[in-house]
């Protein structure tokens, strides 16, 4: 009897602690959040919180501001390469518009030049435009757009504004083919215009001719100019040929070596003039 006494007392402390804890736990809780909700006081368990709370709300704040940097920059990169390329594009148009520019100003100053000839030169031209050239080096020659049909003969002379070009030595219905003059093949009586020295100017297939057979007495300096003699027909007295751009006088030999510059840059012919002349057919 004595021993289930005992044990129902023990099972009753038990019982009784436990209500107890509980009810301290419950007390406890209800006062925190009386605290919490109820004054809405700045407190100590306020302060608990927010020490526990602020470094997790900075590091976030922290992160939300580096990607709001990284999307801003973005967007600001993606702004400005947008930006290059359009300038960019508006830069090559610019200069496809300077360079069509230049290149109508030029092609209006040859044809004026052109012109300019065909008026004071009182001689019957043919106007004519280049569609094709040979590069070879020992037959330089072009191709233009008129032929027979518009009294184009073999053996008339072709030249621009600036001087002479050459000869036809072929032609069809519609097209011709021009000798250059500064074609191996090609050989012109000229004059030096000052002093009236007569020589042989040959092609040597460059940019570039050479003047032949003036005697090293002669008095020949560089920036002399040479026109046509006009011998034998087949240019007219007078046109520029090209200027003396060097004079080499050899101990041996009777003759000067001298090169002359083109008047005409033969790289750029486009439009030319045939002169209208009866003369012989060149073979």
């Amino acid at each position: 009897m004595k021993k289930n006494t005992r044990r129902q007392r023990k099972g009753s402390i038990t019982t009784f602690r436990f209500v107890l804890f509980t009810g301290t736990a419950i007390t406890f809780v209800l006062i925190l959040l009386i605290v919490i909700l109820g004054d809405q006081q700045f407190g100590p368990v306020h302060k608990v919180i927010l020490e526990g709370v602020g470094p997790l709300q900075k590091t976030m704040a922290s992160i939300s501001n580096s990607l709001h940097s990284v999307k801003k920059n973005y967007i600001d990169l993606l702004t400005v390469r947008e930006e290059k390329e359009r300038l960019w594009q508006e830069l090559q148009e610019c200069r496809t518009k300077a360079y069509a520019n230049r290149g109508a100003v030029a092609l209006n100053a040859r044809l004026r030049k052109l012109l300019d000839f065909k008026e004071s030169s009182n001689q019957p031209t043919i106007t004519a435009q280049i569609i094709g050239k040979d590069p070879s080096l020992w037959f330089r020659s072009v191709i233009i757009d008129r032929g027979s049909s518009d009294g184009v003969r073999k053996g008339m002379p072709v030249v621009t504004g600036e001087g002479i070009v050459g000869q036809v030595y072929a032609s069809s219905t519609d097209y011709s083919k021009v000798l250059l003059a500064i074609a191996p093949s090609s050989a012109i009586d000229v004059l030096l215009q000052g002093s009236r020295i007569r020589g042989i100017l040959k092609g040597t297939g460059k940019n570039l001719y050479q003047l032949e057979y003036i005697l090293k007495t002669a008095e020949v300096f560089v920036g002399d100019r040479v026109v046509t003699a006009g011998y034998g027909g087949m240019f007219p007295t007078g046109l520029p040929v090209g200027i003396v751009s060097k004079v080499t006088r050899n101990r041996r030999g009777m003759f000067l070596e001298i090169e002359v510059v083109p008047a005409v840059d033969f790289r750029t012919l486009e439009n030319l003039l045939v002169i209208e002349r009866e003369k012989k057919n060149f073979e």
